[in-house]
């Protein structure tokens, strides 16, 4: 069977699909969502906030992020503590703290600046964050999403992820990180089908893609890959192109041997940043533990599957896994149904190394940062506070491979159903994850017996 796709001027606008969806889940996860329920909201509320006023982290901001307290959303008493009761901002005079670590927090930051204006309650000026956070969230998507030129039903798919708009309806900066992620892999979709060499204009495209992955995180530089395998007419005739080529006619008669080497490579990383903490070994052992060992590292399963979809507030509840292979195979399905390009074998390896390098470098992250760093266990085998989301982003690269794999797997889906099929997996899961949301934060019980007591009521009716 062959994939079949309707004509380009009969296509089915997707991203004006996705702004529906992302607008109206947007807005009522963003209202539903208790406030700094998200993971780490607190702390990104205090960097948007230092953003227009005198650093939070240099004054006693700790009234301004409470730790979580599902108990005040469970009796109600949230009203009267963070949306009617005022604030006293006195104490943070507007001052001007932008800088390039701190660009990713700007919209939530103008947010939190015009909500603080409107009325000063924790829960007005939290409310706008999110607004203008979602907002930027959204807009960039939606464009992404527009100007790629294959891979955006996979694109809109995983931009629609619960996780993925928990995130943007919260005032984390992981909604610039995951746009950063998604506009550079829309620019290299556009490079990879372009047959003319690049103008002055094309430049600046990816100059500024670059930038936006530097402003990002550290890991989505991994992204950078992508542009040393984009074809070198591009770039026209010169020395560099002619060496460039070279290279990779020579990774292309040699692969057993660039993969030995690639592997070496790899080893002597691990044995560098491990030349401190006990040498190369141990490093290999934290990283067997933490992905091959689900006794040990016990959050295994619910950071790398669940997690990268939906592990929710204060990571205490997420979409239960039958969800999420369902999810999986729905990916899988619209990936290899995607329009087909022609990709050079160098693309398709740079999309595997890509996802399998931010694994690792955000692993290695959190394990000096965060488990020897802040909770000082010095002795760990396994790397701590690894979240799904940090992975969400990456699985736009999965998207080339299974243009790929459509040489051996031929799967026809038309864009019609393909649209159903969006509509309906996407509304499944976003209500499946408010219901959740409801349910843990504003039953008393969580839910455990809500269905028995609605019962209860209706018969008392």
């Amino acid at each position: 069977m062959e994939v079949s796709n309707v004509l380009e001027n009969n296509r089915i606008e997707i991203e004006k699909i996705f702004l529906i969806l992302a607008s109206i889940f947007g807005v009522i996860t963003m209202f539903v969502q208790p406030l700094l329920s998200a993971p780490d909201e607190g702390v990104h509320f205090k960097n948007a906030y230092a953003v227009f006023h005198d650093d939070a982290q240099k004054r006693n901001f700790n009234s301004f992020s409470d730790l979580e307290d599902v108990d005040s959303y469970r009796d109600g008493s949230f009203v009267d503590k963070y949306i009617v009761s005022k604030r006293d901002y006195k104490d943070n005079p507007l001052s001007f703290n932008l800088n390039y670590k701190k660009i990713q927090y700007l919209p939530q930051a103008l947010g939190v600046l015009i909500g603080e204006r409107v009325y000063p309650s924790l829960g007005v000026v939290m409310i706008f964050g999110r607004l203008f956070n979602l907002i930027f969230y959204i807009a960039a998507m939606y464009f992404a999403i527009k100007k790629a030129k294959f891979a955006q039903w996979f694109m809109a798919i995983i931009a629609l992820f619960p996780i993925s708009i928990q995130q943007a309806a919260s005032v984390s900066y992981d909604a610039f990180f995951f746009v950063a992620i998604f506009i550079t892999f829309s620019l290299i979709t556009n490079l990879l089908t372009r047959r003319e060499p690049l103008t002055l204009k094309w430049y600046g495209y990816i100059l500024s893609s670059i930038i936006l992955l530097f402003l990002a995180k550290t890991s989505a530089l991994v992204m950078g890959l992508y542009f040393i395998t984009l074809p070198m007419a591009l770039f026209g005739h010169n020395h560099l192109t002619v060496i460039i080529e070279k290279f990779w006619s020579f990774c292309d008669k040699y692969k057993k041997t660039v993969m030995v080497l690639c592997t070496l490579l790899f080893i002597l990383f691990l044995k560098y940043e491990f030349s401190n903490q006990g040498g190369l070994l141990k490093g290999v052992q934290i990283l067997f533990n933490t992905f091959a060992r689900s006794d040990f590292a016990t959050d295994l399963d619910s950071t790398m599957t669940t997690g990268i979809i939906g592990s929710f507030g204060y990571l205490k509840y997420r979409l239960p896994e039958w969800v999420i292979i369902i999810d999986f195979i729905f990916l899988f399905l619209i990936g290899i149904s995607e329009k087909h390009i022609e990709l050079k074998k160098r693309t398709v390896v740079a999309s595997s190394l890509i996802y399998f390098l931010n694994i690792v470098l955000v692993s290695l992250t959190m394990y000096f940062a965060w488990t020897i760093g802040f909770l000082k266990y010095y002795d760990s085998l396994v790397v701590m506070g690894n979240q799904g989301r940090y992975y969400t982003p990456f699985l736009v690269c999965l998207a080339p491979i299974c243009i790929f794999l459509q040489k051996y797997i031929k799967v026809e889906i038309t864009e019609v159903t393909k649209k159903k099929m969006y509509l309906g997996f996407s509304i499944f899961n976003l209500m499946f994850f408010v219901l959740l949301t409801i349910l843990f934060n504003y039953t008393k019980d969580g839910g455990y017996n809500f269905m028995l007591q609605i019962g209860e009521w209706l018969r008392g009716i």
